[in-house]
């Protein structure tokens, strides 16, 4: 890892923060990600000899512990690394804040994985709630199903072989508003699922009720992925 070569407290968090991928993998992390699968679930685009290449980096500089069980091998934050996502919290305000994403590069899925991460099984009011949504303006794949349950919660791209129990029908960017804490969703199914799914909007960590940025121009980046 290169530096800086400042004897600055900026300098010296950004040769560790400011990797390419290493704040998508952080966050990744601080949403409950544990397995080298689940990080690049998470995170599509990302090649997996960056991911190792990052990870090693983290570890060695205590942002970062792994644990071996078994045959399986597991990354958690530690103190200092959550302490270091509070700076992505701090970024993510502000891109919601300043920043906007050309339609055409958001990806629903990605949203829906970000949601599921979020809801805690025991908030649901039930064992297993399915719900289906239908992106209007998306070539397939654009049929998803959120299956969240006590046991995990997913997002799939085929039937879970369950019904579900309401189902949505949106366009991209109203799933992303909505992911953001930036608007709700029409359901079609019970009214307590319709209010469930709004409660699910407003975990976003960057929700704001209004955007007070510049009107013009107004910045336009494609999600890089």
């Amino acid at each position: 890892m290169r530096g800086y070569g400042q004897y600055c407290p900026i300098a010296l968090a950004a040769e560790v923060y400011a990797e390419r991928w290493t704040p998508i993998i952080i966050r990744n992390l601080d949403l409950g990600c544990e397995r080298y699968t689940e990080i690049l679930d998470g995170a599509p685009g990302l090649p997996r000899s960056v991911l190792s290449q990052r990870l090693r980096v983290l570890e060695r500089t205590g942002v970062v512990e792994r644990e071996r069980a078994g045959r399986g091998t597991f990354y958690r934050l530690t103190e200092s690394g959550r302490e270091l996502a509070r700076v992505g919290d701090v970024l993510g305000e502000w891109g919601a804040r300043w920043r906007d994403v050309d339609p055409a590069g958001q990806d629903p899925r990605l949203a829906l994985w970000t949601v599921a991460r979020r809801v805690g099984p025991a908030t649901l009011p039930r064992p297993r709630i399915v719900v289906e949504f239908r992106i209007g303006d998306r070539r397939p794949p654009d049929h998803f199903w959120l299956v969240l349950s006590a046991t995990g919660n997913e997002v799939l791209a085929q039937p879970p072989g369950f019904a579900a129990d309401g189902s949505v029908t949106a366009d991209v960017a109203t799933v992303v508003r909505w992911h953001a804490g930036q608007s709700d969703l029409a359901v079609a199914g019970p009214s307590w699922l319709g209010r469930l799914v709004a409660s699910w909007g407003r975990l976003g960590s960057y929700a704001e009720p209004g955007r007070t940025g510049p009107a013009e121009p107004r910045s336009s980046t494609r999600a890089k992925r």
